[in-house]
This record gives C-alpha cells, sequence and structure tokens, in this order.
C-alpha cells in the first residue's frame, strides 16, 4: 500500500469515527438535559388533593440520621414548634419529620374538614410523600393518641411507636381503672396549688393590681400560670414558647366531637402486634399524676418497655432535657420482636 492510499484509509477511518461519535451527540445531549436530584428541604407543604386550591399541612424536618421519625405534637391544635427542643443533641442519630396538624398554626384548614379520621388519613398522605414503607413515630400527650389511631387502622404501617407523657390510651376510661383515675387527678391537683407558683409570680410583681402589667409582664405570668400545669420546676417557664393565638383551642373541639362514638382502647391494640412500643412517663404529668393508669396499663402488653423520667412534668424534655434525650435514644434503638 502506498503513501497515499495510508493516507485516503486513515481520513476513511477518520470520517466513520466522526458520523459515529455524531451519532452519539443526542444521547449525551438528553443525559445532560436530565433534571437534576432535588437538594433536601428544610421545610415544605403537604397537600392534601389538588396542591394549588386545596389546605397544606406544613412539613419541618432536621437531622441528618440514616432513620426517619415522624413527630406528632399533642393538644390537637397545637404545633410542632415546642418539640423542636425535644430532639436536640440527637440530630446526628436521626431524621426528624415534624408537621403541623389539620388546623393548627402553619397547616389552615376549614372547620369542615377537621375530623379525628382525617387526622389519621394526614399521617398516611405523610407516609407516602416520605415513600416510608413503615413510619417510626413519636407522640407526644393527643399525639400519642394520634399514633394509637393510626397504628390500629395501618399496623403494617408501623416500625415503631415511641409514646410521651400520652393522653389516655383508653377512652372512657375503663370503670375498674376510674378509682386510679381520681387518684391521680387529686395529687395532681394538689401539685397545682404548690406554693411554688405563688413564690414565682410575686417574685416579678406579676400579682400587682397597679399599675397595669405591660404585655411582657402579661405574657409571663400567662407562661407561669401555664408552665404550673405543664412543668414540675415552675421556675423555667422562661423555656416555654408560644400560646395564646398561636394555639388554635377550636381544633380540639372540632375533633374530639368526630372520635369514634365507642371511644378507643389502644393498649388492646398493641396486644394484637408486635411492632416495640414503648412509653417515656414524667412522674408529674398532670394527665396521669404519679402514672397510675399508664403503669397499669404497660403491665398488659409484656413487650411493652416503660420508662418514667423523675421530677418531670407534661413537657418533660423541658425539665429533664438530658434525660428524655438519652431514653428517646434508647427507646428508638430497640428492635422489633
Amino acid at each position: 500500500m502506498t503513501n497515499i492510499q495510508r493516507m485516503l484509509v486513515t481520513a476513511c477511518c477518520c470520517l466513520f469515527a466522526g458520523i459515529v461519535q455524531g451519532q452519539n451527540l443526542p444521547r449525551r445531549t438528553a443525559v445532560a438535559d436530565r433534571p437534576e436530584k432535588l437538594p433536601g428541604l428544610r421545610d415544605w407543604f403537604l397537600g392534601t388533593g389538588d396542591w394549588q386550591n386545596d389546605p397544606q399541612l406544613y412539613v419541618f424536618e432536621t437531622g441528618t440520621g440514616a432513620d426517619t421519625v415522624v413527630m406528632l405534637h399533642g393538644g390537637w391544635g397545637g404545633d410542632h414548634g415546642g418539640m423542636v427542643e425535644a430532639v436536640k443533641g440527637l440530630e446526628n442519630q436521626f431524621h426528624f419529620v415534624f408537621y403541623d396538624q389539620r388546623g393548627s398554626l402553619r397547616s389552615p384548614f376549614p372547620d369542615s374538614l377537621i375530623t379525628f379520621d382525617q387526622h389519621v388519613e394526614d399521617l398516611e398522605r405523610l407516609r407516602k410523600a416520605l415513600g416510608l414503607a413503615q413510619l417510626t413515630l413519636v407522640g407526644h400527650s393527643m399525639g400519642a393518641v394520634l399514633a394509637g389511631a393510626y397504628a390500629a387502622k395501618y399496623p403494617q404501617r408501623i416500625r415503631q411507636l415511641v409514646l410521651a407523657a400520652p393522653a389516655p390510651l383508653k377512652s372512657p376510661v375503663p370503670e375498674a381503672d376510674q378509682g386510679l383515675q381520681n387518684q391521680g387527678q387529686r395529687a395532681a391537683q394538689a401539685f397545682l396549688d404548690r406554693p411554688a407558683v405563688a413564690q414565682e409570680l410575686n417574685r416579678y410583681g406579676l400579682n400587682r393590681k397597679t399599675p397595669a402589667l405591660s404585655s411582657r409582664e402579661e405574657t409571663s405570668r400567662f407562661r407561669i400560670e401555664f408552665a404550673k400545669r405543664m412543668l414540675y420546676d415552675v421556675g423555667k417557664w422562661p423555656r416555654l414558647t408560644g400560646g395564646r393565638a398561636l394555639y388554635k383551642g377550636h381544633v380540639f373541639e372540632l375533633t374530639a366531637k368526630t372520635y369514634p362514638p365507642s371511644g378507643w382502647d389502644y393498649v388492646q391494640a398493641f396486644k394484637n402486634q408486635s411492632y416495640p412500643v414503648s412509653i417515656i412517663a414524667a412522674d408529674h404529668d398532670f394527665l396521669d399524676f404519679n402514672n397510675l393508669l399508664v403503669r397499669k396499663w404497660a403491665g398488659e402488653v409484656p413487650r411493652l418497655k416503660l420508662t418514667v423520667v423523675e421530677k418531670a412534668g407534661h413537657l418533660l424534655w423541658l425539665d429533664q432535657p438530658e434525660v428524655f434525650a438519652r431514653q428517646l435514644a434508647q427507646h428508638l434503638g430497640r428492635k422489633k420482636f
């Protein structure tokens, strides 16, 4: 083969290669045009129908751990804000998802759409949106009732339940347990009347009649009165936030009107399943003072793990933040039976 022939063959090969590469160009362009994966959002809005026109639930996420934990605030009309404090120091171990429940502060809904069943369905909507086959739920107060209701309807969707200072898990309270309930209520009332409350008010001159209290003083007085019910140590009242217009009390009434006619017994529901159930109770919780009911009910479910945090009220993570965080991490680390 002459040099000229070799040059012609080389030119043809290069031309062929260019044609082949040119045929691949559209494919490369298509790959380059693919949308990138969305970055993680700290907060977002969960649609309940048409995203543009129907009400939405406000969702807030924090933490970088591999295990997702959905946090359920209490109150029917409360908001998630106070519970963020409860997971401080655990953000590297877990991925926490909070949301304001239907009708609450950041999730306004028409009154006609606020029902007990819809609260349960909202949690199922959130599960689907998160792409989780099963949920690990931490429910506080009435949030524990929501966790129980969801678990009763969707037991196959539960990975684990942790209930913190739960509202009654049996409603109405069985007649056989009403003596314990009355005993706890009497002890709670005596605790509410403790001298430390008046002392705290007097310390800052908040019991005076004149001159009129300033707005800051009125807020402080309100929070001290709130702390006497929610905290063991009323002196920690400055750690309380929110209240007043931020709490949507009518949502509680609307939800309560739609409770199941026969009530509920989530203790029995727990007995019929195998997922781990834990309760972190507070010894000075006004809902179950001295934990008379929860101790009895926990004994009905052999696998249920009960921990009582001492010198703590209903907002136990404010009274005992280190103890609560440690106990929450330990309970969330339980394995399925």
